[in-house]
């Protein structure tokens, strides 16, 4: 088996790769299969929308948040700060109740 080699990573949500799996659908092997109809099963939100929650998040240029924890928010669509905090808890990741308030209503918001 050749060694593989990884150049760069890059966090995506699960609506990116809702979209490159299913350019790729008649392509994909039985795990790319089963990947794309998990992700339409469980997808909580619409495409487009998902794509905004990203893009307000980000906007909202918070600090201590990274890329990898903005997609996680916008994939699981958590509806209190409690929610929120475990999400970024499982990351290492404290924010300020002002910052996590705003997160919530970029959520909210549509």
């Amino acid at each position: 088996m050749p060694e593989i080699k990884i150049i760069s990573e890059k966090p995506l949500a699960m609506v990116e790769v809702k979209e490159i799996l299913g350019k790729k659908r008649k392509d994909l092997s039985e795990k790319g299969t089963k990947t794309l109809n998990y992700i339409e099963a469980v997808q909580q939100q619409k495409d487009k929308k998902a794509k905004e929650v990203v893009e307000k998040i980000t906007s909202l240029n918070i600090q201590r948040l990274k890329e990898k924890q903005i997609k996680k928010i916008a994939d699981i669509n958590p509806e209190d700060v409690d929610s929120l905090r475990m999400i970024l808890s499982g990351e290492g990741t404290t924010l300020k109740h002002e910052d996590l308030q705003k997160i919530l209503e970029a959520l909210k918001a549509d």
